[in-house]
């Protein structure tokens, strides 16, 4: 099994754009922008200023990572991440192999994001990458199982907590 990244390009955008539909998985791939239509979905890719880093197993998409720069002046990029339901079992290898792709990549000190707190698999997932837990949101995301408002959970993960993660996970073979 290889697993490769790389951006993915205009004509993968649909690709992409299917797989996340097929997973019924907008909820947990980015709450903050929530299901967008294919032309909206196309343009947010496009943006220059948006990374769209994909993940393929044996030249088959797997998984994403999007990233955006938090402002002009900033080194902090903030990101949503998904690893299709088929790849879940190694989604932690692929996320730290994405993760080093960024910081060896980018000119990055951080990467962040808020994750609803309902959303226990993604934040287990994010965790064995490295992310840590740095505070929360009161009400950030609406929970449509829950019907009512939910708290975020922000998380973050630099070069060294990627290490640790790294570690930690040769520990555990």
């Amino acid at each position: 099994m290889e697993i490769t990244y790389r951006i993915i390009q205009p004509a993968e955008y649909n690709i992409f754009y299917e797989r996340i539909n097929q997973d019924d998985s907008w909820w947990a791939f980015s709450p903050s922008l929530g299901q967008l239509s294919a032309g909206d979905w196309n343009a947010y890719c496009g943006n220059e200023n948006v990374l769209s880093l994909g993940c393929f197993v044996d030249n088959v998409p797997a998984g994403l990572l999007q990233g955006i720069a938090f402002s002009d002046a900033s080194r902090a990029m903030r990101i949503a991440v998904i690893a299709f339901r088929e790849y879940a079992k190694i989604a932690p290898v692929m996320m730290r192999g994405a993760a080093d792709w960024v910081f060896a990549s980018i000119d990055c000190a951080c990467m962040f994001g808020e994750v609803p707190s309902t959303n226990r698999h993604v934040m287990n997932l994010l965790q064995k990458t490295g992310f840590e837990k740095q505070g929360s949101i009161p009400e950030l995301y609406w929970s449509d199982a829950k019907q009512k408002f939910v708290n975020a959970t922000i998380v973050v993960c630099t070069p060294e907590s990627l290490r640790k993660a790294k570690q930690d996970a040769d520990l555990d073979i």
